[in-house]
């Protein structure tokens, strides 16, 4: 008699397993995330620094969009660079928590891959927004478009990998481990980018917390959020926060991937759809 296959876990389910995870690597890892914490608080500091030294003036609209398409964007897309390969570690870890048995220790061979897609991602990302930046004539504006829906749904395209990586899921290649991570998209688009609304969502309303609270305070000012930001304490909130949303983040993606990789929808020839279990990967 053929076993039945486990009960495929629901959108609330894998989100409130999501938050129990991130609360839980949080309490387990937390002298990790301080640490980068601290190097997010050190690049926050420099990168300024370098802008003074470089004469590059940043602008008052500080969106990724409008960072990509001003004099002096290379500096801004370095230091987007340097940020998303500073908080990767964390990154990591979390998805390891939740993926992997044995524990969340970081090993050379994931840490090193990690880091490799992660460049590669935010690359090919900002480059695509930098030069979309300089099609600003009629003739070239639809080149500019492409470019920037490219650099917006490359990390959509490319989510899967990054869990996959931190499982060390075994891969032919970089070509074989981009394909399965597209593949697994199929039957899994809407359960994901609902999972990952419920916990994003609320992660980034909670960055915006401590501006509510000053903003709050009686007598404040229109610019007190802006002051607290650049003081020493409002720096290490806000990289915090950064750490903390990632943690989130991270959390439900993971559990997002164990789902997408133990059931995908399989289609029958007449057009009906059913779940079954993927197949186990070849090592």
């Amino acid at each position: 008699m053929e076993q039945a296959s486990p009960k495929r876990p629901g959108i609330f389910t894998l989100a409130v397993a999501s938050w129990r995870s991130a609360l839980g690597a949080v309490l387990t890892m937390l002298p990790l995330y301080a640490a980068v914490t601290a190097a997010l608080f050190g690049l926050d500091y420099v990168f300024p620094i370098l802008e003074t030294k470089l004469a590059v003036i940043r602008p008052g609209r500080t969106d990724l969009l409008t960072l990509m398409q001003v004099p002096g964007a290379w500096l801004f897309a370095l230091e987007k660079l340097a940020l998303g390969l500073a908080v990767a570690p964390a990154a990591l870890a979390t998805m390891r928590h939740v993926l992997v048995q044995e524990g969340w220790r970081l090993s050379p061979g994931p840490m090193l891959r990690f880091w490799g897609w992660t460049a590669m991602l935010l690359v090919l990302a900002l480059a695509a927004l930098c030069v979309a930046g300089l099609t600003v004539t009629p003739d070239v504006s639809l080149i500019g478009i492409v470019l920037k829906a490219f650099a917006f749904l490359l990390p959509i395209l490319l989510l899967w990998v990054f869990p996959a990586v931190a499982e060390d899921e075994p891969a032919a290649g970089s070509a074989a481990r981009l394909d399965k991570a597209l593949e697994r998209w199929d039957g899994n688009f809407w359960r994901t980018v609902i999972v990952l609304a419920m916990t994003g969502i609320p992660g980034v309303l909670l960055m915006r917390l401590p501006a509510a609270i000053i903003m709050r305070r009686p007598g404040a000012e229109a610019d007190a959020v802006a002051k607290f930001d650049a003081t020493i304490i409002g720096s290490a909130v806000h990289a915090a926060f950064i750490v903390l949303v990632m943690v989130i983040g991270a959390s439900a993606v993971a559990w997002c991937y164990s789902s997408a990789k133990l059931y995908r929808v399989r289609r029958d020839p007449l057009g009906g759809t059913h779940d079954a279990p993927e197949p186990a990967a070849k090592t």
